[in-house]
């Protein structure tokens, strides 16, 4: 029985039907690329075992697909949605309902706003990492509220949301030191620190 599944560029929603109905028990399904569509997607909610799913930058992928995997699906841990401009907040409030064993949600560049953020925090009691990177419509509301209100969260991504001040991630760092916070400013200083950590110094001089 096969338990994890790279499908490559070649695959169809006919060959993601096949999979579903002949390999029941796959835990682990990466589309990431692939030239298949919500039609094939929907096959997967056959697969009751399903932990892991990589949906990124699916062309034809859509929200009423994506909710009815997570319904079906319940034993699903991390879900990668990467890429996807028609992935919308009602889809992320569904999945944040919907997704009991949901652990980790990748949303990067999704059509998401600050509502998703804040659906996450108020409905979901498991969810421990959330990736927001690049989607433009997050501001200093949704990380503030997502980080006030989950009881779960541990890592939230916010790289190059550019509505959300750098003041605000710095409170929120202080406030709830559980969570690693993610953008150009918080990363860099992790990466000095570690440096310091290891030794380095800024007078150390590598050059002549």
């Amino acid at each position: 029985q096969l338990e994890g599944c790279k499908l490559c560029l070649h695959v169809t929603d006919k060959s993601v039907r096949a999979f579903a109905e002949h390999c029941p028990e796959l835990q682990f399904v990466g589309f990431m690329g692939c030239s298949v569509t919500s039609q094939g997607v929907i096959h997967l909610t056959r697969l009751r075992n399903l932990t892991s799913l990589d949906l990124r930058h699916i062309s034809e992928l859509n929200n009423e697909t994506v909710m009815e995997v997570v319904r079906k699906c319940r034993s699903l841990s991390s879900l990668n949605l990467c890429l996807n401009w028609s992935i919308n907040d009602r889809c992320v409030e569904i999945i944040a309902k919907e997704g009991r064993s949901l652990k980790e949600l990748y949303l990067v560049s999704c059509k998401i706003t600050d509502y998703a953020l804040i659906a996450i925090g108020q409905y979901s009691s498991s969810i421990e990492t959330v990736d927001a990177g690049w989607c433009k419509d997050i501001t200093d509301q949704g990380a503030t509220q997502i980080a006030q209100n989950s009881k779960s969260l541990r890592y939230l991504g916010l790289m190059r949301c550019d509505k959300v001040n750098e003041e605000t991630v710095e409170r929120l760092v202080l406030q709830y030191p559980h969570i690693v916070f993610s953008t150009v400013m918080q990363d860099c200083k992790r990466t000095l620190e570690r440096a310091y950590q290891m030794g380095w110094s800024p007078n150390t001089s590598t050059g002549s």
